[in-house]
């Protein structure tokens, strides 16, 4: 059981790692800016869908949301550094907005969380 469970959430915090990686490249790319964040698509919809995937993530495994969180970020500087070439020097700045974002993103994975222990856990009746 506990293999299964560490299955388990080893292949969720990969997805949003790797989900967040893609989010920024993708937008990045379609929208030729070297920082996703640049974009009003990032905006209008990377942050959501980072959202989404946060509140999927911790309903599906309620635990450390905001690990969860943190884990959407992740990959996102190391993306911006390999896309421009070079670290810019507003980068300690654009770390300390990825840990923002993170936090953000964890605030989606309370809620995933809530919604699970709420309406989707078996409740014991007293009797």
């Amino acid at each position: 059981m506990i293999q299964l469970t560490f299955d388990r959430t080893l292949k969720i915090n990969t997805a949003l790692a790797l989900g967040g990686l893609i989010v920024w490249v993708l937008i990045s790319m379609m929208t030729n800016r070297r920082e996703a964040w640049d974009s009003d698509l990032f905006w209008s919809l990377g942050v959501p869908l980072m959202l989404l995937m946060n509140v999927v993530a911790a309903f599906v495994d309620p635990s450390k949301v905001v690990l969860k969180g943190m884990l959407s970020v992740v990959l996102q500087p190391v993306a911006m550094i390999v896309m421009a070439g070079e670290i810019g020097s507003m980068f300690p700045l654009g770390l300390i907005l990825f840990g923002f974002m993170g936090l953000f993103y964890s605030v989606g994975g309370a809620i995933g969380a809530f919604f699970k222990k709420q309406f989707f856990t078996s409740r014991k009746t007293e009797e």
